[in-house]
């Protein structure tokens, strides 16, 4: 009961004091009006994806907080779509419908899709419309912006010489052990597991196959998949067994290891990785990472300037 009252008082909209206020626009931009039912609807969702729940929305900080940044979010969305609209980026039918088309294959049925769009403050044309403009925004970015952005040789070799140390791979192993555990932890436990293990090793000395002794005596749950552990790199194994599996080189086997999980044999079976990158070998990467920061740098220079020269009330600043 006490969640569905919350719940109610959310969707009243009673953190606001009038009813003006409740009924009234969450916001104007240039003249457009953000309704406050979108708003409300966009919170209670954004409530639910991140799984605050009821018990949430009692703490009033938290919960303006998130109101204030779903409504910057739209503040933001109408600026961009104001502008769009005024450089004539206007994404076009064909393309609206497509990306609705596209939305709608994503769930089982059309009222599956109309509830879900509904918990969001829309009905299917104002889907549509909302559709079209974070579209149209993107085409004004990606025209606008991205466009003008140009990544140089020069500037990918500056950003490599600026870095270097971070294009240092770490050298990683895979390898396979055999785990056995002493049954206590007393001079006798730790002697038959000793006496075990030394026999399986005798078995490795004879020719026997490391990963079907692992399946069949090991211990450890790495011992189904043949004692397999995969790659790993140094910190990330207790250190007699990362110490012991680093000095090996691949195909050699350990002597008898032993660490606070019982006594190990350790079989490399690969090395990799230990050198540095070429500036060759990372220019894609650090070209996408530079366009990635400029673009991000771009939009924000834009959004900057756009909210500078706009006329923006909210109901949240008063």
């Amino acid at each position: 009961m006490i969640k569905k009252i919350l719940t109610a008082l959310i969707l009243l909209g009673t953190v606001t004091a009038s009813g003006a206020q409740m009924y009234g626009p969450a916001a104007t931009v240039n003249g457009a009006e953000i309704s406050r039912t979108k708003l409300q609807a966009q919170v209670n969702q954004l409530i639910n994806q991140r799984g605050v729940g009821s018990g949430g929305i009692t703490q009033p900080a938290m919960y303006e907080k998130m109101q204030q940044e779903v409504l910057d979010t739209l503040i933001v969305q109408e600026l961009l779509w104001q502008e769009a609209q005024r450089r004539d980026y206007i994404a076009p039918d064909e393309d609206v419908d497509e990306t609705l088309r596209n939305l709608k294959n994503d769930f089982e049925s059309e009222q599956a899709f109309l509830y879900k769009i509904r918990e969001r403050g829309f009905n299917e044309a104002s889907f549509r419309e909302d559709i079209r403009q974070k579209r149209s925004a993107k085409q004004l970015v990606a025209e606008d912006i991205t466009a003008a952005m140009s990544i140089s040789d020069a500037d990918v070799s500056e950003f490599y010489d600026a870095n270097v140390d971070r294009m240092a791979v770490p050298e990683q192993l895979r390898a396979r052990h055999i785990l056995v555990k002493p049954v206590s932890d007393d001079d006798e436990g730790k002697k038959t597991a000793l006496e075990r293990i030394a026999a399986i090793q005798a078995e490795l000395d004879g020719g026997a196959s490391f990963a079907l002794l692992a399946v069949d005596r090991s211990e450890g749950p790495s011992g189904k998949n043949g004692g397999d552990l995969g790659f790993f790199e140094r910190g990330q194994m207790v250190p007699p067994f990362e110490e012991a599996a680093f000095a090996l080189e691949p195909g050699e086997v350990s002597d008898v290891v032993e660490t606070q999980f019982g006594f190990h044999l350790i079989k490399l079976e690969e090395r990799r990785g230990g050198k540095t990158v070429t500036a060759e070998e990372a220019s894609d990467q650090i070209r996408e990472y530079l366009t990635q920061q400029r673009l991000q740098a771009g939009v924000e220079k834009l959004i900057e300037d756009l909210r500078a020269s706009a006329d923006i009330e909210s109901i949240l600043d008063e």
